[in-house]
């Protein structure tokens, strides 16, 4: 990754770590890699849940972040995400796109976000000093 992306990385990564409203993610490590991360708010497991569940959960909050993995399988799910989603909530597809453009080439999902990060701190210690301390300790899950 280019230095002029790992700030856009951690633009995003702190933005997750912000977001309220409900994360869309595929399955367990995805989570996890989150919940490393610092990310607080409730999480819905695809692998967990039906997509009409889903599209009803999702209704239930004011926004809604589709974090699919980045390969053309993640593409299809988050595009028919957005358009059962849409209209029900505000749905942010919008990090999920610049996460894409920025570290497709470092990771395959959002599962390898945690390990990415971790491993550009190596390289980029000055920029990230105390990032890292703002970990989430128990946050909840959604329980579908």
């Amino acid at each position: 990754m280019y230095p002029e992306n790992y700030e856009k990385f951690e633009k995003i990564i702190e933005r997750l770590r912000e977001f309220t409203g409900l994360i869309i993610v595929e399955g367990r490590r995805d989570e996890e890699s989150l919940r490393k991360l610092g990310v607080r708010t409730e999480i819905l497991r695809l692998s967990r849940s039906p997509l009409a569940d889903v599209a009803l959960i999702a209704s239930e909050y004011e926004e809604v972040m589709i974090l699919t993995d980045l390969d053309e399988t993640g593409e299809r799910l988050a595009k028919k995400l957005y358009g059962l989603l849409e209209g029900l909530t505000k749905v942010d597809i919008e990090t999920r796109r610049e996460l894409k453009f920025i570290a497709m080439k470092d990771i395959k999902g959002i599962e390898d976000l945690y390990s990415l990060w971790e491993g550009l701190s190596l390289r980029f210690w000055p920029l990230r000093r105390g990032f890292n301390e703002k970990k989430a300790n128990d946050t909840p899950t959604h329980p579908i």
